[in-house]
């Protein structure tokens, strides 16, 4: 009687911790051992680079958590996959649109400095131009009140008249150099005047562009670079390093069994926010990180090591 009641006990405790080890097998599943596994080559990087890409995401939750939650296995059935589909090829629209921008910003900025040189000569070349025709203006006043003066004596004595012509071929031949200077000045106005409407309708038309880029690609990117599907990681998109291993690290977050949070800055939050080469978790990511995993010494963790341990014997 008492072996059949303890049989019967000992099947009840199993089929328990068999339900409770199935029901949580997804919270916290470390050491998780991964592998790569399908990388579409339009992604352009090599496996060795989507490697060091995961190794950079995974160390970011093992670096808070102080021990191994992650291991790359070749035999491993939990893949990270680079699919492609029109996601990618949408971002990498964006990047070649963006790349564009780019280019004619540049162009409009050397235009636009080019305009500014020559608006500065421009002004040079005029203050002098008017200190000349001021001078002038001075010079020829004198001459003309000493002609008036002798005029009114009845006439200029030879030595002072001599003297008048001197000056006033030296009148002469100064405005005519003024007259040149005049229409130096004019043609640089109106090559200046076209430059700064070509560079108005350049910056113009840039600028209706990046509205039109930011209509098309201006969204919120939540999180549809990639998903987790119980079996494995997928990657769908990237525009950069930085965001496949902010995607790929809030991924690894879910593998882990954390769901989203609410701080924005954080790795964990629905939104991706944070681009930078190595995230950084947030005080909510390392709570939840936390709430889902211990600190690896608590007795689900050991016990669902202990049944994975055991299983892995068997199998």
């Amino acid at each position: 009687m008492r072996f059949r009641f303890l049989s019967a006990l000992l099947i009840t405790v199993l089929i328990g911790v068999s339900y409770w080890y199935i029901a949580t097998a997804n919270v916290c599943p470390v050491p998780l051992s991964y592998r790569l596994g399908t990388l579409d080559d339009h992604f352009g990087i090599t496996p060795e680079q989507a490697k060091e890409r995961i190794a950079i995401a995974e160390k970011v939750w093992e670096d808070e958590a102080g021990r191994e939650l992650f291991n790359y296995d070749e035999s491993a059935d939990f893949t990270v996959n680079f699919v492609f589909d029109d996601r990618q090829a949408f971002a990498d629209s964006e990047m070649a649109q963006s790349a564009a921008l780019d280019e004619r910003r540049a162009e409009n900025e050397s235009l636009i400095e080019s305009t500014n040189q020559l608006q500065t000569e421009y002004e040079t070349l005029l203050n002098a131009y008017n200190d000349s025709v001021a001078n002038y203006e001075t010079r020829l006043a004198t001459y003309n009140q000493t002609v008036r003066r002798y005029n009114d004596q009845g006439g200029a004595p030879q030595s002072a008249y001599q003297d008048l012509e001197r000056q006033k071929s030296s009148l002469d031949t100064e405005a005519g150099n003024l007259q040149v200077r005049a229409d130096e000045i004019e043609d640089l106005a109106q090559q200046l005047n076209r430059l700064q409407a070509e560079s108005k309708d350049r910056v113009d038309a840039y600028n209706r562009e990046v509205q039109r880029y930011n209509r098309q690609f201006g969204y919120e990117r939540e999180f549809t670079q990639g998903d987790y599907v119980g079996k494995g990681i997928n990657i769908y998109k990237f525009s950069s390093d930085a965001e496949l291993v902010s995607v790929l690290t809030h991924e690894f977050g879910h593998a882990l069994g954390i769901g989203h949070v609410e701080d924005e800055s954080s790795v964990m939050y629905y939104l991706l926010t944070d681009e930078s080469e190595t995230p950084t978790l947030s005080e909510a990511d390392k709570t939840a990180l936390l709430e889902v995993c211990g600190d690896g010494t608590g007795l689900a963790q050991e016990l669902r090591r202990l049944i994975r341990n055991t299983i892995a014997l068997i199998i």
